[in-house]
This record gives structure tokens, sequence and C-alpha cells, in this order.
């Protein structure tokens, strides 16, 4: 008895230590808190050539990349085939870029910018007026290899979606190229109840915001809204290096659905604005009757004063008529 409880006691305790061992990186390859510092820099120097409109693959570009690796005691070669490594293991990539979203964030709030700038539709529930309702990935990696190159959603509409609805997508895109043309394509599509189909689609090549709209604009209602994100692996170009890295990250995510009152609804509030300020004229009119000049009393003899303009007329009329100064006011 004592044995068979030593046995189980001894299983147990090899199966902990089994589930909690997680396997490690490789030491050849760099270590994920190191990519992560070496990534972060890397984003920072590529903001800054985007800022001052350098070309990705001008000799700046390069000397900036070659900067931040000496920086980190890191080889190009080190470097490449590190990244090869984690967009193989895309879980231990998509954690780092959960880490520099953050970390970018938190740097750009302690330079005075406001999360509501870097996260406006983040705080959104997914009920109200104004909700964010996408349900994937927060962020996500793109290969330009066909088998890693697109990312699918696709959302039913609900009971919280009503006719006339506003949809826009929201998000942000980073690139690691080693060489090549940077592009990706971005689709939207809304399905209406008649069966159908508004779609958008914009081309992203670079370390920016971006956002497509669609309104159903005739209230037909939304039966679902589906769409893509799909890097160009640009294999029809002879002068293109397939070997090399070629990595788009997405992120900050959110698609915002916004519910617009009918036409009548917004007519009949204006008109409703109209007939109460026509009511507010009248009451100040009847609190305040005009009076007659012509039915005013005669004082000390003087005649009923007459508008200035009026006495204007006649003198222009008749230069020569003169007027008693006591009968001018």
């Amino acid at each position: 008895m004592k044995t068979s409880s030593w046995i189980g006691y001894g299983l147990f305790f090899l199966v902990f230590l089994l589930s909690g061992c997680k396997p490690q990186v490789p030491f050849k390859y760099i270590q994920p808190d190191k990519m992560e510092d070496i990534l972060y820099d890397y984003h920072i120097a590529e903001a800054m050539t985007n800022d001052y409109e350098i070309p990705h693959d001008s000799l700046t570009m390069r000397m900036y990349k070659q900067a931040v690796l000496e920086k980190h005691g890191c080889t190009e070669a080190e470097f490449d085939s590190s990244l090869v490594y984690y967009t193989r293991h895309t879980e231990r990539l998509h954690k780092i870029y959960e880490n520099l979203s953050e970390r970018i964030s938190n740097t750009a709030i302690s330079l005075g910018a406001s999360i509501s700038e870097l996260n406006r539709y983040g705080s959104l529930s997914s009920t109200g007026d104004t909700a964010n309702v996408w349900n994937g990935d927060m962020s996500f990696v793109l290969l330009h290899h066909p088998a890693f190159n697109k990312y699918s959603f696709k959302i039913d509409a609900d009971t919280t979606f009503h006719a006339g609805d506003k949809l826009s997508l929201h998000f942000n895109s980073q690139y690691i190229y080693q060489d090549g043309m940077r592009d990706a394509i971005v689709v939207m599509a809304v399905k209406l109840k008649n069966d159908s189909v508004i779609t958008r689609n914009i081309h992203v090549s670079g370390l920016s915001s971006q956002s497509i709209e669609i309104s159903d604009d005739k209230r037909v209602g939304l039966k679902e809204v589906k769409g893509f994100f799909l890097l160009n692996n640009n294999l029809n170009r002879a002068s293109e290096n397939q070997t090399t890295m070629k990595l788009m990250v997405v992120n900050h995510i959110s698609l915002v659905r916004i519910h617009t009152p009918k036409p009548d609804k917004v007519k009949e509030d204006d008109n409703n604005a109209r007939r109460d300020s026509v009511r507010k004229d009248t009451s100040a009119a009847a609190s305040h009757p005009a009076q007659d000049v012509n039915s005013q009393p005669l004082r000390h003899g003087r005649i009923p004063t007459e508008p200035a303009f009026r006495q204007h007329q006649l003198f222009k009329a008749d230069p020569n008529m003169k007027i008693p100064n006591n009968q001018i006011k």
C-alpha cells in the first residue's frame, strides 16, 4: 500500500514538473527580452525616418538599423536568423509585440500623449450607440509566405446592430523588411439584409494608423461584416528576393459600430427647435408691445416726435424747410 502510494506521488510530481516546464528559445538565437529591446529601438528608428520622409531602402535607413544592432551587440546575421525563428514560432513573436505595444504606448504617454489619442476606441464596450464590436485578435503578424500572409475576420450582426449603422475599422501597421516593396491590402465588406454587399479597401505601405468606413445609408439593415488583411508577397516581381525577411505587424485593432438617427427624426428635431424659437419670439413681443408714435399725446405744445430717419428725409426733400429747434428731438 505504501509502495503504490509513493509511486502515485512520484507520477504526480513528474507530471507536475513536465507541465510546468516550457520549451525555451535555443541559445543560438536572440532571447525574447533582448529581442524585444532590439525591435523597440528598430521601430523608433523607423518612425524617425518616416518623420523625415526618408525612403525605407535608403542608405540612411540602413545606417539607422545598423546603429540599433551595434547598440545591442548583435550582428545582422544573428538578428536575421532570430527573426526567422520567431516567425516560425508566432506565439512567441505575438507575445513580444504585445509587450512592445504597451511599452511604446507608455513611452508616448510619458512624452505628453493622451491615452485617448493612443487608444481612441479601446475602452468602448460592445453595447451602446457607439461600440467596439471587434472580436478577433488585437494584434497579429503577417509574413510574405502564402500560408502566413493573410488574416481574415467575420462578425455576424446581432440585435445590437440597427438599420443605418456606420462601421469604422481602425488599426496601426508596422513593417520589418530587409528589402522589397512594402504593400498590404485591407478589405472590409458589409452584407446587408437584402443580400447586397458594400466593399471598401485600402493599400498600406508604411508605419501608420489607418481606417475604413462603411455606412448603411439606405437603412436596409446589416447581416454580417467580413474582411481580411493581406500582405502582398510580390511573387510576380522578378526583382523581389523571396528569401529575405518581410514582416508586417498589425495592432490596436477596433471595429466601431455607430448608430445614426433616422432622417425623419433629425428633421423633426429641427422643426421642434424652430417652433420653440418662434414661441420665444412671440412671447417676447407680447411682453413688450410696440408703441405707436402718432398716438402719443401733446406735451407742452410739442408735436409728436418723428424718427430721426424721417427728419433726415424731410430736410433732404426741401433743404429750405425750417423746423423750430424745440420741435426736433
